[in-house]
């Protein structure tokens, strides 16, 4: 891919580490935010994660490097401070904006390592995968897992980020509005 010799890479950078932040500063910086300053505050969160997420689906392999990499870079610094311009209209102090920020990055970030994964790892189920994993799930026992069984065979990656998402903006506005009201 980059027409080089693995090791001739150390030429360009001094170690394992740098080079590995160096692509997560990279794959950051390819996050187009283009279009999440626009709106009221929960569509602009909401277009902020969208923007993190198709980025990570661009480079499933590759991006779980952004998720678990320093964020002290200036794409990172740039990116933290996008999400806080997403919510500052709330006139919340900015403690607590750091904090809905990490508790967005940490939804966004654990549903994109969990579907990721699952990309990586298990690719598209096909109907025969779904039903052995439903008959695993109903060998169990479990009346609860039984009666789930159907929808714990399969993900619908789309659905239940935008539902999570969904969740934590509701969670936030009611927040914000016991405060206001």
């Amino acid at each position: 891919m980059l027409d080089v010799e693995p090791m001739s890479l150390y030429n360009h950078v001094p170690n394992k580490e740098t080079l590995l932040d160096d692509v997560a500063e990279t794959l950051l910086g390819s996050v187009d935010f283009t279009g999440t300053g626009n709106g009221p505050w929960p569509e602009r969160l909401r277009a902020h994660a969208t923007a993190f997420r198709a980025a990570a689906l661009r480079h499933p392999k590759a991006f779980p490097l952004v998720l678990t990499r320093p964020t002290h870079s200036p794409a990172a610094m740039a990116n933290i401070s996008a999400a806080l311009a997403s919510i500052d209209e709330l006139g919340l102090d900015p403690q607590e904006r750091v904090y809905i920020v990490r508790t967005c990055v940490a939804y966004i970030a654990g549903t994109i390592m969990r579907e990721l994964g699952s990309v990586i790892t298990v690719g598209a189920m096909d109907p025969a995968q779904v039903q052995q994993r439903i008959d695993e799930i109903n060998a169990t026992g479990d009346t609860l897992l039984i009666e789930a069984a159907p929808h714990l065979a399969v993900s619908d990656h789309e659905a239940e980020f935008r539902y999570g998402l969904d969740l934590l903006v509701a969670g936030l506005a009611d927040r914000v509005g016991q405060r206001n009201g």
